[in-house]
């Protein structure tokens, strides 16, 4: 596949502070129906990534209700760049093995790929156009 990130990448992801709440997350990722969110500063600098596998992990082992984003992100998070090509993302998101990659321009949150995002980009723009009906 030939392209960069910033046409493959879900633009405006949303994100968290790293003082936000695990319950407030967990609304968050329930409410948009997403797996996980960036988690950045008051710059838009990407610190971490908060994924659902960290929030069940934490919530089964019974984490204070206080315990913020700070507590349980991953981190130094795994980014690219937004003219980064597809390839190198593809190979990041297996080699990595995320399913959430944050896309950044001159350090800050501009978008987010998933495997959602690669599959739609294939289907829209790799695939040949289904032969007409008719």
């Amino acid at each position: 596949m030939k392209g960069h990130a910033r046409q493959i990448m879900t633009h405006h992801a949303t994100a968290v502070g790293p003082d936000t709440e695990l319950g407030e997350i967990a609304s968050l990722l329930v409410d948009a129906a997403i797996g996980g969110v960036p988690v950045v500063d008051e710059h838009e600098v990407v610190v971490g990534f908060v994924s659902e596998t960290d929030l069940m992990s934490t919530l089964l082992r019974g984490a204070p209700a206080n315990t913020t984003a700070r507590d349980v992100m991953s981190h130094p998070p795994i980014v690219v760049d937004e003219f980064a090509t597809t390839d190198d993302v593809m190979t990041i998101l297996r080699t990595s093995q995320i399913h959430h990659l944050p896309v950044v321009r001159n350090g800050r949150l501009v978008g987010i790929i998933t495997p959602l995002d690669i599959l739609k980009y294939f289907v829209q723009k790799v695939m040949p156009p289904p032969p007409e009906v008719g």
